[in-house]
């Protein structure tokens, strides 16, 4: 959120920087915040012409010609593009008049040659601004602009799907990113959209660079972001706190006792916390259970001393279990799954299953609408859910019964009606006694609302109700919700349930400290609120990561703070862990966090341990001596 007004008088905190045309160019530091606007990063200056781009190392290379295209598109039923001199050049102006409920008509394309691999990494800038915005909100919102790269033809084999956020002033907006899917040598392009709402936006260059094979995603800028309630002493902190107090602890008793029941002063009372009640955890690879590899022995070793909770993955997704599969890969599957949940078992680790029902149409799904077979999908599913009930139903106790409900494009509803999801959910309840949770990312507000909606009806019409709901909570710099709105959206979905979880966590970002903050916030506002049992980690190692740069510890095992940030929380802050002497009536008393035990009692040299699980309503712990 830095604005550089081009004036000689630079503010106090700045240094040089070689730039990528191989200028110097002024660099504030992060502690300098001239101007707050929108929570993005834009360059201010008194006329449209180019300004460097930040620091890009070398290793990339610009593969789009620079310029917009020479032509300019044709008028379309959502707006038109104008052509407007400025300086020795000109820009364009995307002027969006109508939006359609599927699809964007408002676009210009640029075609590049170079071959882009799948998890390659890339980095598009667009220069632009927002000139105005039709909008019925009490406040100003900003400009909205939609970066498809992909295959010329279709734009199916999708590399980028990403919509950036504009401001006001002339500036880069870019955007680091790992191809989603690779495109062929001369078939590459790149599409932005600006019919997302009625706006109007200005457009001087857009700019392509990709990579070499291997490169570090985390050495190239993203945007600067910030976030409501990141302020030290923002009010929320202090509420927060006092929940946590209220729901999360309540005392722990130790009496001491002789042979004959009478109470035994100055005994030594030592208290160490085994597991802790809410389940603070991550995904596991079940791929490295086994493994002997230098990586899966330090992934495992890594995870027992970070995590509390484990969800096994993927080997519990529909189409990816064991009998999902063929040959020698399925029985490695297999062994791998059974494994893990010993592995998870032998170390008490409570878990989560992922998934029964995936209501959004996956490849395979729409395979068998396609072939005009959809009944194959409800046979596929009950076989799934029939297979993973029963090899899992001794390990897990809580499923995510139903993940994304709501369409991205079709789902289970738009091929079997609206009844389907609670056909399906009164089946589950026949076959399991665990508990059974919706599972959605509500990204958007148009999505939260959807969502919302789906839930009130869902919990009102089926004959079960869904125990749970589960916060999906994938982040990036541009989705950031504020600490008000995520407890504003806690809130509002608790009543439909008994309890919440935020079941799939991840922030994709490059800043280590925001990274980190972001991490502390949301898992301290999600730890207080009283109907939330857990807070999962979408996985924790970049060597095994949908999204290297979301994760606490990089591909060579450096830690990023994040790591410390969880520890310092989990294991510490909320972790009780104390050594007390009896008073004169045998007793001792401490505020414990929920959880289980090891309670150890030594008297003259004599002693005896006892596991203790910690919850709000039971007694005293009673050790004879």
């Amino acid at each position: 959120m830095i604005f550089y007004t081009g004036q000689n008088q630079f503010p106090p905190f700045y240094h040089l920087e070689k730039l990528m045309n191989g200028t110097l160019g002024i660099i504030l530091h992060r502690s300098f915040w001239a101007v707050m606007i929108l929570g993005y990063f834009f360059i201010s200056g008194t006329t449209c012409t180019a300004q460097s781009l930040p620091f890009l190392p070398d290793e990339l290379t610009q593969i789009l010609e620079s310029g917009l295209p020479k032509t300019l598109p044709s008028p379309v039923e959502t707006g038109h593009f104008k052509k407007l001199p400025a300086g020795d050049g000109f820009v364009w102006l995307a002027e969006s008049t109508a939006t359609l409920k599927k699809g964007h008509k408002l676009a210009f394309s640029k075609t590049f040659d170079t071959p882009l691999k799948e998890d390659e990494v890339g980095f598009v800038a667009v220069r632009c601004r927002i000139v105005d915005v039709d909008n019925n909100a009490n406040e100003p919102r900003p400009g909205r602009v939609l970066i498809h790269i992909g295959d010329r033809e279709t734009l199916r084999q999708t590399a980028l799907y990403h919509k950036g956020t504009i401001g006001l002033e002339w500036g880069w907006y870019f955007h680091p990113f790992r191809a989603a899917k690779s495109v062929a040598t001369g078939t590459g392009k790149i599409r932005l959209s600006f019919d997302l709402q009625p706006q109007r936006i200005e457009i001087e260059d857009v700019r392509l660079y990709v990579a070499p094979s291997g490169f570090d995603m985390s050495r190239l800028p993203m945007m600067e972001a910030g976030y409501q309630g990141r302020e030290p002493d923002a009010p929320w902190r202090k509420e927060a706190e006092a929940r946590i107090n209220e729901h999360r602890t309540s005392p722990l008793i130790v009496r001491v006792l002789d042979v004959d029941g009478h109470a035994i002063p100055q005994a030594d009372v030592r208290i160490r916390m085994h597991r802790h009640a809410f389940g603070f955890g991550s995904t596991f690879q079940v791929r490295l259970v086994d493994d002997i590899s230098p990586d899966a022995i330090r992934y495992r070793q890594t995870f027992e001393d970070l995590f509390h909770a484990l969800v096994p993955v993927p080997a519990l997704i529909p189409q990816h279990t064991p009998h999902a599969k063929d040959g020698n890969y399925a029985n490695q599957l297999l062994s791998d799954l059974t494994n893990t949940l010993k592995w998870a078992y032998d170390r008490q680790l409570p878990m989560r299953g992922h998934t029964l029902v995936w209501g959004n149409l996956q490849p395979w799904s729409n395979t068998f609408v396609a072939a005009g077979e959809p009944e194959k999908i409800l046979s596929s599913i009950r076989a799934h859910e029939q297979y993973v009930l029963h090899k899992t139903k001794d390990f897990i106790h809580e499923w995510d019964a139903i993940n994304h409900p709501i369409r991205f494009q079709k789902d289970l509803r738009d091929v079997f009606g609206s009844s389907i999801y609670s056909k399906l959910f009164t089946e589950q309840r026949m076959m399991t006694s665990a508990r059974l949770i919706i599972n959605e990312a509500l990204f958007d507000n148009t999505r939260e609302d959807k969502f919302f909606a789906f839930m009130k009806t869902f919990q009102e019409q089926a004959s079960s109700r869904a125990d749970g709901i589960g916060f999906q909570s994938h982040f990036s710099i541009n989705n950031l919700r504020g600490m008000e709105d995520l407890w504003r959206r806690y809130e509002r979905f608790a009543p439909l349930v008994d309890r919440l979880v935020v079941t799939e966590y991840d922030f994709v970002c490059n800043d280590d400290e925001l990274h980190a903050d972001y991490l502390r916030d949301v898992l301290t506002l999600s730890f207080s609120h009283p109907k939330m049992t857990g807070f999962i980690n979408w996985g924790f190692w970049a060597g095994y990561h949908w999204k290297p740069e979301g994760t606490l510890i990089r591909k060579d095992w450096t830690e990023r703070p994040a790591v410390k940030i969880w520890q310092e929380l989990v294991h510490e802050k909320w972790a009780t862990n104390t050594d007390l002497q009896t008073d004169t009536k045998g007793e001792v008393e401490t505020k414990a966090f929920f959880g289980d035990y090891e309670i150890t009692v030594s008297v003259n040299g004599t002693s005896t341990t006892q596991m203790w699980t910690h919850v709000a309503d039971n007694g005293p712990l009673v050790v004879e001596l």
